[in-house]
Parts: structure tokens; C-alpha cells; sequence
């Protein structure tokens, strides 16, 4: 069995500390667990996002794209047929395949 050591600012220690205590868990079941289920479903078991401030300003940049192309769309005479689209892509990416 390893040993392994983390450094947590106190407020953080002691407020995880005192969640866990509520849940009736240590910090060692709290951290094996979190390994366990990482190992098991190959990903950090919870969702990994930006801070706040790149996503509202990431996803205005999104629309703004989103509303650029919706232009284009609607003034391009002939209607976009998805399925050949998608083979056309296919085929380009990884040949023919029959």
C-alpha cells in the first residue's frame, strides 16, 4: 500500500473535513473512492469546466458564429442534403468504402 500526501488550504481542509463527517466518511474512503471510480470509468468522475467568465464569453462567440452561418444558410438556394454532406465527409476523411 502507497502513501500518498495533499496539501489543502485550510478553510478547504476543514470544510471537506466537516462534509465528510456529516456523510459518516473519512478522507481516505472519500479519496479511494474517487480513485476507484476514475480507474473504473477511465475519466475524473465529474464534469471538468472553465471558469465562468470564458464560457459566457466563449459561448457569445459560438452564437454569434452559429447566427453567421444561419445566415448563410438561408441564402444558399439549394437546401443542404445532410446525408450526402455526411458521406461526401466520409469518404473524404477515410476513402470509399463499399
Amino acid at each position: 500500500m502507497k502513501t500518498i500526501s495533499i496539501r489543502l488550504e485550510d478553510s478547504i481542509y476543514e470544510e471537506l473535513d466537516a462534509m465528510l463527517n456529516a456523510m459518516g466518511q473519512t478522507k481516505q474512503t472519500f479519496y479511494e473512492t474517487f480513485t476507484r471510480t476514475a480507474l473504473q470509468e477511465r475519466c475524473i468522475p465529474f464534469s471538468v469546466k472553465t471558469p465562468l467568465e470564458y464560457t459566457t464569453l466563449n459561448s457569445e462567440k459560438k452564437l454569434a458564429a452559429f447566427k453567421r452561418l444561419e445566415i448563410f444558410r438561408k441564402k444558399t438556394a439549394n437546401p443542404i442534403n445532410y446525408n450526402t454532406e455526411r458521406e461526401e465527409a466520409m469518404n473524404a476523411k477515410y476513402g470509399i468504402v463499399d
